[in-house]
């Protein structure tokens, strides 16, 4: 039977007491490698928004882009929850990451060659997000194995800075990147990211294979994910926040956002980087606040507030076109996103039982397939009324719908763990020794 080692208490100071995951040696490993590949990742995802742009030139076909994107990771997620639950997690990351670089060297040759049209585009793109969809989970599944249990919300607020640190330091070299050597070299650039996760893989030496029994019948195994998240009604609850906040906000952000940004207020792919940039730095406020939180039960809060916080400012960022302003607001912007995704992730980590873990992972991954489906219908509301009423209105919608259940329903507002340990029972898992 595996085990758990003890309570680490750490008496240390400095980044050691603040940031106690980076002292398991597997776990640093894997985030500097993270860390890499995100840096990498902001070139691929201003390539691929401003390279459908140019080809489509509408929101409406700009958010068949999320179409495609919704499509990959929708048909494939739960598929990557179930093989996260029962394979080595190390070993499926490397596959996928391997794929990865496939996609995106073929997407960026085609591009520099322009041997690739747009509906070809949108082919590689479902395919690289089928891929993503079965990256996601298992990353996060791998987490109990890298790292003790009192030091897992630290871990999901660090793997959480590597992913969108990238947003505060490299969108301007990003756009420099597109207005030099075109959307096909951003793509080509963004490939070492993935080999530098492989690389971090391979030095790793912990143990990552699940509890779950190798023979168990797969769609079975999607079946008892699903079951086990709708008879709890906090982890229920946390999908369905996170459905609405990726349905009626987060394709404006990820989507739709260059439509904005080149329309509503003037700029080039320079500008729009570097507002990109701006959202960035919110980013960073969040992850160094909450990196540095020792307690989790406030997570559960954490995630309506942050939902609400990122509604209102979405509103006033589309009721304005004065540039400060809307600067301002697309950092506060960034600021509320990441901090609701460290809080989801963190309370999920929480109250999910480990060999369960890939599986809600993938449910919550299904709400970001939805929100690339929701681009679509956005993208063409604002075709025929108008992008700027089209912002204002739906995040005032999303406001609504969130604030609505969590004061009528109680489930819906206590999400936080509410046995004495702070949170439900989590099998035990072994972590290597630094």
């Amino acid at each position: 039977m595996t085990h758990r080692p003890p309570p680490i208490h750490n008496t240390a100071n400095g980044w050691r007491a603040s940031f106690p995951a980076l002292q398991h040696r597997d776990f640093r490993i894997l985030w500097f490698g993270m860390f890499f590949s995100s840096a990498t990742m902001m070139f691929q995802f201003y390539a691929q928004g401003w390279f459908i742009l140019g080809l489509a030139g509408s929101a409406g076909l700009l958010g068949v882009l999320g179409v495609a994107r919704g499509a990959g990771m929708l048909v494939f997620s739960l598929w990557g929850g179930a093989l996260a639950d029962r394979m080595d997690r190390r070993r499926l990351l490397m596959v996928t990451q391997s794929a990865a670089i496939c996609v995106f060297g073929l997407l960026s040759t085609l591009i520099l060659l322009d041997r690739i049209n747009l509906w070809g585009a949108f082919a590689l793109i479902f395919v690289a997000a089928a891929v993503e969809s079965m990256d996601g989970p298992t990353r996060q599944a791998l987490l109990p194995h890298l790292v003790p249990r009192e030091h897992i919300p630290n871990a999901v607020a660090l793997f959480t800075a590597a992913g969108v640190s990238s947003y505060a330091f490299l969108p301007p070299m990003a756009g420099l990147a597109i207005e030099t050597i075109g959307s096909g070299g951003a793509f080509a650039i963004s490939i070492f990211g993935h080999a530098a996760v492989i690389v971090a893989l391979l030095l790793m030496r912990s143990d990552a294979v699940p509890a779950a029994r190798p023979g168990e019948n797969l769609v079975k195994s999607i079946g008892l994910g699903v079951q086990y998240a709708s008879a709890r009604p906090n982890v229920l609850w946390v999908i369905v926040f996170s459905l609405l906040l990726g349905t009626l906000g987060f394709p404006i952000i990820t989507t739709l956002a260059p439509f904005w940004m080149k329309n509503e207020l003037g700029l080039s792919a320079g500008g729009w980087t570097l507002m990109g940039w701006i959202w960035g730095l919110g980013t960073v406020v969040s992850t160094v606040y909450l990196s540095i939180q020792k307690s989790g039960r406030r997570h559960g809060r954490m995630v309506i507030i942050s939902i609400v916080g990122f509604a209102g400012t979405l509103i006033v960022f589309g009721l304005t076109r004065w540039l400060p302003l809307a600067a301002l607001m697309w950092a506060l912007n960034g600021t509320f996103f990441t901090a609701n995704m460290i809080s989801v992730s963190s309370l999920l980590q929480s109250i999910v039982e480990s060999r369960f873990i890939g599986r809600v992972m993938s449910l919550r991954l299904i709400s970001g397939a939805c929100s690339q489906f929701a681009a679509a219908p956005l993208g063409a509301i604002a075709d025929g009324v108008g992008i700027g009423r089209m912002v204002p209105a739906a995040a005032a919608l999303l406001a609504f719908c969130v604030l609505g259940p969590a004061a009528l329903a109680p489930g819906a507002r206590r999400l936080d763990p509410q046995d004495p340990d702070g949170g439900s029972a989590v099998e035990p898992v072994v972590v290597r020794a630094s």
